[in-house]
């Protein structure tokens, strides 16, 4: 039998840890929710803003109003199934059918899609 410091702490290490991946769901949500309402109002430079500088020009009105048709096909709940930490400051987002949507990356304090998943 463990000594009960021992199973206290294991439990609060658990409850941690789910508390973070909620937290990590949300925020994966939160950013996917954001991109798709600025897909859908055709905002090319609201939604440049939420991608890594590597992906930015590549994000034009014509690749945005291709994406604006897609978008709406999907359910937030659809693109954002789960969410796992993919190493230090970044998540990945699996959609529902087990596909990749994007890896998430924390640049300067804010989730930057680092793949343009919309394509």
């Amino acid at each position: 039998m463990m000594p009960r410091p021992l199973v206290l702490a294991i439990t609060l290490l658990l409850a941690l840890v789910a508390v973070a991946r909620a937290d990590d769901t949300a925020d994966a949500k939160a950013v996917i929710t954001k991109q798709m309402d600025q897909i859908k109002a055709e905002d090319v430079d609201g939604l440049k803003a939420g991608f890594t500088k590597r992906l930015q020009d590549k994000i034009t009105a014509d690749t945005v109003k291709k994406a604006k048709g897609e978008a709406s096909k999907y359910t937030i709940d659809d693109l954002v199934a789960s969410v796992a930490p993919a190493g230090k400051d970044s998540l990945k987002i699996k959609m529902k059918n087990g596909r990749t949507l994007t890896t998430l990356v924390k640049v300067d304090g804010k989730w930057l899609a680092d793949t343009i998943w919309f394509k």
